[in-house]
């Protein structure tokens, strides 16, 4: 077998070094830098395709497969017909064109690869890494190293062996360990084919997405973690590294074309490159599109906003439902969207024919004396949705929900269309920690479920932190309240910027002797409360129950080792001693939901902690959270009140406050209700739950709903949820979106607006991260 060097100029004719060459080659070389930028209008700035631009003709070199038969290979101005592309075994490999390519580089030129990818043109821009860093072009990759060699067929484990062997010479000319890299193996038999897994690679470090590359893949993979399809999660200040593998089968056993039987019929060539991630993201997805319809109206009366139903029934009854036509749609009613009317509504669908249907039943809810007389809320399950009496955002609570509430792949799409975002959270801390990424993004769905409660109090507070940042600093939309389900408020002072170094938190969690030991695990504190000895086991279980808390009381000191944990609206959690809950049913007469879950947070052995939980809890705050309140108003920047269960005013912003009031919380019996019922007497009207699910609104809406049952003084409340399991992320986000629209909450429509129009700038294009690692 053979092996081109990684760093020579390989081409047909020329000879090729051998493996143990390439393994002695100098290990002091510097590795391969060559910038890659995908080239096409929606990756590329308008100050990237200005300079590519001027490099003028003689600085330019292009090299085609124009489609998988055809290829010409020439200068910017050749005009020679284009004739059978050869194969890979007859040295127009992808890996000796790059020798070729970087011999031009390395003379300061511009090296456009052009290809096809399925009928669509594309191409790939190449140039000196240095370069592109003094012209200020930001890199989507940059290629480090690449090595080339035949494998023989027929043997199965010295193909594998051979191709492994490849693959880690060209890491090491990389100066990469395989051991910080993704490797993906496909079957790559044509140039143009090569061509196209090579910009897919590029497009995985540019999306940092981890998902297998399209094409035959018949190789075992070298790296497990190539199956998973979501984010692809990195140490911070640490590298993507993609090692690509490209095999071409022995095309003389499957073709009859002479052009391809030049070599031996016995010998397939193995191809390997290294990409490192580069500066620049690429373009989010869009949010909105003809799949996707989400069309704001607004309008100073309903009468205004039947009117204008109406202009668009027509004008989707006169127009051809095609792609084009759905998005100037939509274009039109986001200009004619007034952020400033006292009514909004927002119709929701997934094409042209549906988005009919849910105008007219708009139109038939708008006429209704129940929307327009008394204030009901309309929603349907596609989320178009109007209200008649907006709550406005004087009382927009955040809300947080507690442990459990995480599950398997949750919006691990969600990076597609916020790239930014997710690259500014890598930034900040340890994303891939925070979200507990290996349990949650797991190929088994399973491994979620068996978190413990460590696990799991992390992962919730990094899905509260990444959706109170996606509100917050993407749409924009400012909380005047917050509040928490239990553990939950630890997560709302971790993400409304009042912890100095709340991803401090995340290791410090996972050691703890609180969460894996004294309330959790072996349940040590429960130990001690009950004074048991070391040999005798706690079988430790909680219950849901629908049944009215004072009855539950009422029976406790029959059964010492159970607790009432929770009340929440018309259900409650008992825990302890399972025989004990199960034998308080019965008695109560009353079935039980188990919940399987060992924690003793709100029960009495929890006490013991007390101390414990409020040191671990006393963080020091941001400068300007402790600012004075009249400077926050002066700025028209009000503080965000923040409402604990354990008292009933709003907690003090200090570190000894904020560590007190979640200590009490924790440790003492959790009344939900009497918390929200307590928020809304201070001035909470509308609830978002920032978080993985939808448990707490669902809470929130039968609390309030009782509420307002048992007298007519009480203020009407909504709850909306910004995500939902089991259903898709983006749409869920949609349609939370859509509802505070409707209640005229201000936000910015940015996000959804930019992608539809043709003449606006990619969201990417604003966006040139620095300081990421290369």
């Amino acid at each position: 077998m053979n092996l081109a060097h990684p760093l020579a100029t390989t081409h047909n004719g020329q000879a090729e070094t051998s493996i143990a060459d390439t393994a002695n080659a100098d290990k002091s070389a510097k590795p391969l830098r060559i910038a890659v930028l995908l080239g096409d209008a929606v990756n590329l700035s308008p100050h990237s395709v200005q300079v590519l631009g001027t490099f003028t003709e003689r600085e330019r070199v292009q090299i085609c497969a124009a489609d998988a038969n055809q290829s010409t290979v020439h200068g910017p101005t050749a005009h020679e017909p284009k004739v059978h592309e050869p194969s890979v075994n007859e040295q127009s490999s992808l890996t000796a064109l790059l020798g070729q390519a970087t011999t031009a580089i390395e003379q300061g030129k511009l090296v456009e690869l052009k290809f096809n990818d399925g009928n669509l043109p594309q191409s790939l821009y190449l140039l000196d890494g240095l370069r592109a860093a003094k012209l200020r072009l930001h890199a989507h990759a940059f290629i480090a190293g690449f090595a080339a060699g035949n494998e023989v067929t027929g043997i199965a484990n010295a193909a594998v062996e051979n191709a492994a062997t490849v693959a880690n010479a060209a890491l090491a000319a990389a100066k990469r360990s395989p051991a910080q890299t993704v490797q993906h193996q496909t079957v790559a038999n044509t140039l143009n084919e090569a061509f196209v897994a090579l910009r897919q690679g590029v497009t995985a470090l540019a999306a940092r997405t981890q998902a297998p590359l399209k094409g035959t893949t018949d190789i075992k993979q070298t790296n497990e973690t190539n199956q998973q399809t979501g984010y692809w999660f990195s140490g911070q200040h640490q590298a993507r590294v993609l090692c690509l593998n490209l095999v071409a089968k022995n095309i003389a056993a499957t073709t009859s074309n002479p052009a391809d039987t030049l070599l031996d019929s016995g010998q397939n060539i193995c191809q390997s490159l290294v990409l490192t991630q580069g500066t620049q993201v690429i373009a989010p997805k869009a949010l909105v599109d003809e799949n996707r319809l989400f069309i704001p109206i607004s309008g100073d009366s309903i009468n205004e906003l039947k009117a204008k139903l109406f202009q668009l029934l027509s004008s989707l009854d006169i127009g051809a439902p095609d792609t084009s036509f759905a998005l100037h749609q939509l274009a039109f009613w986001f200009e004619r969207y007034d952020t400033n009317a006292p009514l909004a509504l927002v119709l929701m669908a997934a094409s042209i024919d549906d988005l009919k249907l849910e105008a007219k039943a708009m139109l038939t809810a708008l006429e209704s004396d129940a929307i327009r007389h008394h204030g009901q809320h309309f929603k349907t399950p596609a989320g178009s949705c109007f209200t008649a009496k907006p709550l406005g955002d004087a009382g927009l609570t955040f809300v947080y929900p507690g442990v459990g509430t995480v599950y398997a792949q949750m919006f691990n799409n969600l990076h597609e269309y916020f790239p930014a975002l997710y690259h500014q959270l890598e930034r900040e801390g340890d994303l891939s920690a925070m979200l507990q990424s290996p349990q949650i993004y797991a190929a088994d769905v399973k491994t979620a479920a068996g978190m413990n409660l460590s696990q799991q109090a992390i992962s919730g507070v990094g899905a509260s932190y990444l959706f109170t940042k996606l509100l917050t600093q993407v749409f924009n939309i400012k909380p005047k309240m917050a509040l928490g389900y239990s553990m939950g408020e630890a997560a709302m002072w971790a993400s409304l910027d009042v912890w100095q170094t709340p991803h401090a938190m995340i290791n410090a969690t996972e050691n703890s002797d609180i969460f894996n030991h004294a309330i959790s695990g072996e349940l040590t504190a429960v130990r001690r409360a009950w004074q048991l000895a070391d040999n005798e086991a706690i079988v430790w279980n909680s219950f849901v129950v629908r049944a009215d808390s004072h009855e539950i009381k009422a029976l406790l000191p029959e059964f010492p080792r159970a607790y009432l944990a929770i009340t929440q609206g018309d259900t409650c959690v008992i825990a302890g001693c399972e025989t004990s809950c199960k034998a308080l049913l019965a008695t109560l007469g009353k079935r039980g939901i188990a919940a399987n879950r060992v924690t003793a947070m709100h029960t009495a052995p929890a006490m013991l902690v007390h101390g414990q939980v409020q040191d671990f809890y006393t963080q020091a705050l941001k400068p300007e959270a402790l600012e004075p309140e009249a400077l926050k108003a002066a700025a028209q920047d009000l503080p965000i009140r923040f409402i604990s269960a354990a008292q009933t005013a709003p907690v003090t912003v200090d570190s000894h406050s904020i560590g007190r009031a979640i200590a009490d919380t924790f440790c003492s019996p959790l009344d939900f209700s009497a918390l929200i019922q307590n928020a809304t007497e201070q001035g909470a009207r509308l609830f978002v739950e920032v978080g993985a699910d939808r448990q707490t609104s669902t809470l929130i809406d039968k609390i309030s709903h009782a509420h307002a049952s048992q007298s007519t003084a009480n203020a009407a409340t909504a709850a909306i949820a910004c995500n939902a399991k089991g259903a898709d992320a983006i749409t869920s986000l949609l349609k939370c979106l859509a509802q505070l629209i409707s209640h005229r909450v201000p936000l910015s429509l940015a996000p959804l607006i930019q992608p539809l129009s043709a003449n606006a700038a990619p969201l990417s294009s604003a966006v040139l991260p620095e300081g990421e690692p290369l």
